[in-house]
């Protein structure tokens, strides 16, 4: 691995400050404004409008990705040989991911599963549901490029310490997900944290790349069935 420069630099100020701040920035903006003295109140964004504004934060994160691993050598890429031992680990650490999922649902009441903020990111309409299949499917190749490539790199070059550099990655992936709240951050931390080991188990972040991308579209196929019955029971 090359020394990192200034494309490392811009990367983890994009992916430590400015993400994290663009999802609290998305979690206000889901809440309607109330009206103000001469002023209308401001409607929450539309779906269509959140998963937009998240392709482009995604194409940004993949760019600086790309960018920053071609200055320090790094091929987010690369394959050296994905067998049944690999492939088994990363349906190990999906199912993992599935119960991770349940435990967060289960503790919480069910007044907060009813009002949970990514609940109404879920696609109802098949033009909806492109949309949040396209953004599934980038934001497994961009934020493991980002996230489990990219910066574990340079943060393990910078520190000389893999354990440090997993944590750190795992928090700014948690924060970069606050829309969901700190209940869903520690479910996201332990995620990350178990495709950090994924990662370094298969020494490929394409495996890695594939168990994002099928829990990602799984998850929102659960969450949309919830919404659907949470509106037939409410």
């Amino acid at each position: 691995m090359h020394v990192p420069g200034l494309p490392s630099i811009v990367f983890l100020v994009y992916v430590l400050f400015l993400m994290p701040w663009m999802a609290l920035r998305s979690k206000q903006r889901l809440l309607p404004s109330p009206a103000s003295a001469g002023a209308p109140a401001r409607p929450a964004p539309s779906r269509p409008q959140i998963f937009a504004s998240t392709l482009v934060a995604l194409a940004l994160l993949f760019a600086l990705s790309w960018i920053t691993a071609r200055d320090i050598g790094f091929d987010p890429f690369d394959v050296h040989a994905v067998g049944a031992r690999e492939m088994l680990a990363g349906a190990a650490v999906l199912a993992f991911h599935f119960m991770v999922m349940l435990a967060n649902r289960a503790v919480r009441s069910r007044e907060e599963r009813r009002t949970m903020a990514v609940y109404k990111l879920m696609p109802r309409t098949p033009a909806e549901w492109a949309l949040y299949v396209v953004t599934a499917l980038t934001a497994s190749v961009a934020e493991e490029a980002g996230y489990r490539g990219v910066l574990m790199s340079v943060l393990w070059f910078s520190f000389g310490n893999g354990w440090l550099a997993a944590i750190i990655c795992a928090t700014a992936f948690a924060a970069s997900h606050a829309l969901q709240g700190w209940k869903s951050g520690v479910a996201i931390f332990a995620m990350a944290l178990s495709m950090h080991g994924l990662v370094w188990f298969t020494g490929t972040l394409v495996v890695a790349m594939v168990v994002h991308a099928v829990y990602d579209i799984a998850a929102g196929a659960i969450g949309a069935r919830r919404v659907r019955l949470a509106q037939v029971e409410g």
